[in-house]
């Protein structure tokens, strides 16, 4: 074990299946790290008729990666023959880690998608920046994502007067720790002198202060270390804690790209400290 790791201990809050990978590199680095999803997400329900299909807009974004896997599985139970992308169809991601589970359909044109740098922000504005000169041969958008979502975007594409369906591909549900998981957090935090927490949406950040209220874990969380992919998650993470413990609380918050390898980077360097 690393002797630089030794006192650090990781919380992975993202769904189950999207821990598996840092979980295991961080075992392999001697760092432990407890897998503890706040949100569980789960395909929506469509009828074939109901379905948006991609031949139908000039424009179809993705608001993330799990808006990719969600929407592609939606057509492959609706297809009669291989989903192929129209020649036509612009593709938007918000960033480049949904870019790349774009890329991993094998469906879409790597020409056809615009998405930001990597050393840009990896977020709507970002997007929107890359769209502007394009606009004119944008009449109709199709935006695919949760069951909610920031509205910036729509609402700036609408401006411009192109028509803009919004299509939820997945549900997202906030999931309750058990009191094991609970227990188990706290046993580890007692032998640790430092917690780092991964979270990776605004939805995510209200489950798990929701967590860590019913369970009694509040005061611990503005001892934490955190890791977060976007200024703005950052800034959900100090009003939610703030409203819910009813503290002004100054957190330790450090911001890194939306990639597993990013992230895996900016734990290590907070175990490390």
């Amino acid at each position: 074990m690393s002797d630089g790791y030794a006192g650090a201990l990781v919380i992975l809050t993202r769904p189950q299946g999207r821990n598996e990978w840092l979980g295991q590199q961080l075992a392999a680095l001697g760092l432990p790290a407890l897998s503890m999803p706040v949100l569980g997400i789960e395909p929506a329900s469509v009828s074939p008729a109901s379905l948006p299909r991609p031949r139908d807009y000039d424009l179809v974004v993705f608001v993330s990666g799990n808006a990719v896997t969600a929407y592609f599985q939606q057509l492959e139970q609706m297809r009669t023959g291989p989903v192929q992308w129209p020649a036509h169809g612009l593709v938007g991601a918000v960033g480049s880690a949904t870019a790349s589970a774009i890329a991993q359909t094998q469906r879409v044109p790597a020409d056809q998608v615009l998405h930001p740098d990597h050393a840009d922000e990896q977020d709507s504005e970002a997007l929107w920046k890359l769209l502007e000169p394009r606009l004119a041969e944008i009449r109709t958008a199709l935006l695919v994502r949760g069951q909610d979502g920031r509205e910036w975007l729509g609402r700036r594409l609408e401006q411009a007067q192109i028509q803009v369906t919004r299509h939820a591909a997945y549900h997202r549900r906030s999931l309750t720790w058990t009191p094991q998981d609970a227990q188990r957090l706290r046993d580890a935090m007692a032998v640790r002198r430092t917690v780092i927490c991964l979270l990776t949406s605004a939805h995510g950040v209200q489950a798990f202060v929701d967590n860590a209220a019913f369970h009694g874990l509040l005061p611990y969380c503005a001892e934490f270390h955190y890791v977060v992919i976007h200024p703005r998650i950052a800034g959900r993470l100090q009003s939610t804690l703030e409203s819910a413990s009813g503290m002004v609380v100054d957190l330790a918050v450090s911001v890194c790209p939306p990639t597993d390898h990013a992230m895996l980077q900016a734990v290590k360097s907070l175990a490390s400290l």
